[in-house]
């Protein structure tokens, strides 16, 4: 309970009045945000751990805050598993516990299925929006819920600290084109850093805007 009890306090401290936030609220221009646009993307995913994967994810652009920088909120989902090396060194650590005489016993862990499910939010910098080719480039802040699964670690202390629910910062750039009516088309690089996990992924992007135009970038 005490250990509960002084974050809550500090929690309480720390949140600003009705009238702070409202300030903070209009000094970031955030009530600017309106849903401007819907997209999805897909492309492949190469993480530091795990063999190469396909991405998948839809995202919501909310327009512009600033001139050139544009809020997007986005979630994604990839599915893969840990590389041979990282399970053939955990096997082989398990081995060196088993007592053998006969030196017949087998150990073999299979496969270890891994997957990241990501809420993302990215501020965009767009120095050109409205050009034909709009190139960009940013940052984001997301919730990673990373998820891994083998029958032989199931119900295990090992799942336990594999699966966890962790921040992440990405940094981004890319491009997109003008919209063709209501659709523009894009790609993406994009880096993802975790506290365990690290993974670079390419995307692209189809983007259908509510309006014949993209969100101004006017103040």
């Amino acid at each position: 309970m005490r250990r509960a009890f002084i974050p809550l306090l500090m929690l309480v401290a720390l949140t600003p009045s009705r009238g702070e936030a409202q300030s903070l609220f209009e000094r970031l221009n955030l009530d600017r945000l309106r849903l401007t646009a819907l997209g999805v993307t897909a492309g492949p995913v190469r993480a530091s751990r795990a063999e190469d994967a396909q991405s998948f994810g839809v995202f919501a652009d909310y327009g512009y805050i600033a001139r050139s920088w544009r809020v997007v909120f986005s979630a994604n989902y990839w599915g893969s598993r840990f590389r041979d090396e990282f399970v053939d060194t955990f096997e082989q650590r398990l081995r060196e516990q088993v007592i053998d005489p006969s030196g017949d016993d087998t150990l073999d862990l299979g496969r270890i299925n891994v997957s990241d499910i990501a809420l993302e939010v990215d501020l965009r910098y767009t120095p050109r929006p409205n050009a034909f080719l709009r190139p960009y480039a940013g940052g984001g802040l997301g919730a990673h819920m990373i998820n891994a699964e083998s029958p032989f670690i199931n119900d295990t202390f090992v799942e336990s600290a594999l699966d966890n629910i962790s921040g992440g910062f990405a940094m981004f750039a890319g491009v997109d084109t003008a919209p063709a009516g209501r659709i523009s088309f894009g790609l993406q690089a994009r880096l993802n850093l975790l506290s365990n996990l690290r993974y670079w992924s390419g995307r692209g992007l189809v983007t259908y805007f509510f309006g014949n135009q993209p969100p101004s970038s006017s103040p």
